[in-house]
């Protein structure tokens, strides 16, 4: 009998230990399969069109004597101020900057002056921007020494279709992470978490993009593109 107990304590020892060991691997699965998640990303691009347009611009004059230059200037500046009143734009969307004034030298002997001014027009009449740009041309036929930056054309909105641009990009990041899901045989679960990426407003069907976003200024039209990450759990 004596013999018996040793053996008896032994094999209860022995069912403790598979019964822990067991429930330890039953949690184990269990919270292995709580951890157990899915990343996908998703997009969603809408095509807007720009509502603003910017307008760079400058005119300058060069001559031996300041008081010269500055008078070929000043003749010049009226001539584009008359010419983009004449196209349509008004006093309130055009600005004008201090002239610049350039020191012209060959050794130590000024050999002249060249005097520059810049112009802005910002006007949300887009197409009566684009309109004076594309006549622009006139001015040169004029004689008038006028250079002009490429039209810049923006979208002053983007923060109002933002909101539904990232639903729609969440709705197919859960879309695909279904399809990827289903095929494995496991089911999708409940939403952990979503990364938010930057912008892209480029022109239209363009490829590019960057880390920092893009934001195209070319283009009349352009494609805004929002990217999602989201994080699934399985089930």
């Amino acid at each position: 009998m004596r013999d018996r107990i040793p053996l008896l304590l032994g094999l209860t020892l022995l069912a403790a230990a598979l019964l822990l060991g067991s429930f330890a691997i039953g949690s184990g699965i269990r919270d292995r399969n709580r951890s157990d998640v899915v990343t996908v990303t998703g997009s969603a691009k809408e095509r807007i069109t720009s509502d603003y347009a910017i307008w760079d611009m400058s005119v300058s004059a060069q001559d031996a004597s300041p008081t010269a230059a500055e008078g070929q200037l000043s003749s010049a500046a009226d001539a584009v101020r008359t010419f983009l009143l004449s196209h349509g734009l008004t006093v309130g969307e055009l600005s004008s900057q201090p002239i610049f004034t350039e020191t012209l030298t060959h050794g130590n002997t000024i050999t002249g002056y060249r005097l520059t001014r810049t112009f802005e027009v910002r006007s949300s009449r887009v197409q009566v921007v684009a309109g004076a740009a594309e006549a622009s041309s006139e001015l040169l036929k004029q004689g008038i020494p006028f250079s002009a930056q490429p039209l810049q054309y923006v979208y002053t909105k983007l923060a109002t279709i933002r909101p539904a641009l990232l639903a729609a990009a969440t709705k197919d990041a859960q879309e695909r992470a279904k399809v990827l899901v289903q095929a494995t045989g496991a089911k999708l679960g409940k939403l952990r978490g979503v990364d938010v990426g930057v912008f892209q407003v480029t022109s239209p069907n363009s490829t590019q993009v960057s880390d920092y976003g893009v934001y195209d200024t070319t283009t009349l039209q352009k494609d805004v593109t929002a990217v999602v990450n989201v994080t699934f759990a399985l089930e």
